[in-house]
């Protein structure tokens, strides 16, 4: 007979943003040591990494997915915790991770829904992110997120790639580091049809990069190699003043996302900051190949260390479409590989809570 001490019990929101699915874990995660969620991250990065793997792969997932452990803040001013993670690992931040978590807590109760916008404040591995709520009828309609500050770290930059020759990009943080290309000079038009090909070749450029990468974030250290590459489309003004674009959001290894995503929209923000052609207030969309959008606004000038940054917010909405209760035998051959045993805390049979 199965032994119900292997059963764990995994409490998940999947939420729409875009045309990705962001499965958001509201309960069944054993505590993460550490003070801040920063800490968390990196224990889970660490020493928990099976729980990421289950439920980003075969048979309960795939590679695009995204997953967002909701945990208690350790910081004051926020309400819930949360961490990201992707198939490149774990980003400090993430605008469309964070709109998906703040959509589920609010529709699952986690924090009380109040009707018409409501301010929450989440913590994310890079800090406190404020993010207001648009709600109808108990339901989250829209969410628009501040996240941190975005900043070009090396401008102007160029690397031999085997293949492809000289290609030039910019390195942003937003974050995460981002190459930023120009999908024309490389030849493609941003759409569906191309999806294959941008994939193929925005691998090749992130590994040239990596190699000898040495970049540190001015304020947060190491935070390891650049794992995004977004294609930047032209730009398009459009008549109410706003300006629009295709673009695509790469991962690495083997993901471009069906929405523009939050950071490479706000990484775009800030080289077209310092270029001087986008100023606060209007609003810049951009377009993934399969034509979800996302609205971004520069809301004002700072700076991180040396480097002249834009705070900005992000507009996308989400709809949780799935509410599911998942229960898995960690000792089960297929999942023995993940090492749950220490991760999954709630059994069958504990009470509800």
């Amino acid at each position: 007979m199965r032994s119900s001490d292997n059963l764990r019990r995994l409490r998940l929101v999947d939420v729409d943003v875009g045309g990705d699915l962001h499965r958001i874990v509201l309960d069944g995660v054993a505590p993460a040591p550490g003070r801040f969620v920063r800490e968390r991250m990196d224990y889970m990065e660490g020493k928990a990494d099976g729980l990421r793997r289950l439920l980003i792969t075969e048979p309960f997932g795939y590679e695009s997915m995204c997953v967002d452990l909701v945990m208690p803040a350790s910081m004051p001013e926020a309400q819930l915790g949360f961490v990201i993670m992707e198939v490149m690992g774990y980003p400090y931040y993430s605008g469309s991770n964070t709109i998906a978590t703040t959509a589920a807590v609010l529709e699952a109760g986690l924090i009380p829904m109040e009707e018409g916008s409501q301010t929450v404040r989440l913590e994310s591995p890079a800090g406190v992110n404020t993010v207001v709520a648009h709600n109808e009828n108990g339901r989250v309609r829209s969410v628009t997120t501040q996240g941190g500050a975005a900043f070009i770290q090396a401008a102007e930059q160029a690397v031999e790639v085997p293949g492809l020759g000289t290609v030039a990009y910019d390195l942003a943080w937003s974050g995460g580091y981002y190459l930023l290309v120009d999908a024309t000079a490389l030849g493609f038009v941003i759409n569906e049809a191309n999806v294959d090909g941008m994939t193929e070749v925005a691998a090749r450029i992130v590994r040239a990069v990596q190699d000898g990468f040495s970049h540190r974030h001015p304020e947060l250290g190491d935070v390891g190699l650049p794992r995004f590459l977004h294609f930047m489309g032209p730009l398009e003004e459009q008549p109410d003043g706003s300006i629009r674009t295709r673009s695509a959001t790469y991962g690495h290894p083997g993901v471009i996302w069906h929405c523009p995503t939050g950071t490479g929209t706000s990484a775009r923000m800030a080289r077209m900051a310092n270029a001087g052609v986008l100023q606060p207030g209007t609003v810049f969309e951009t377009v993934s190949p399969w034509g979800n959008a996302f609205r971004g606004v520069i809301t004002g000038h700072t700076r991180v260390g040396d480097f002249p940054a834009i705070d900005n917010t992000i507009t996308a909405d989400p709809y949780p479409m799935a509410y599911m209760d998942l229960t898995v035998d960690v000792d089960a051959p297929m999942l023995r590989q993940y090492e749950l045993d220490h991760v999954l805390n709630r059994r069958v049979g504990d009470a509800d809570h």
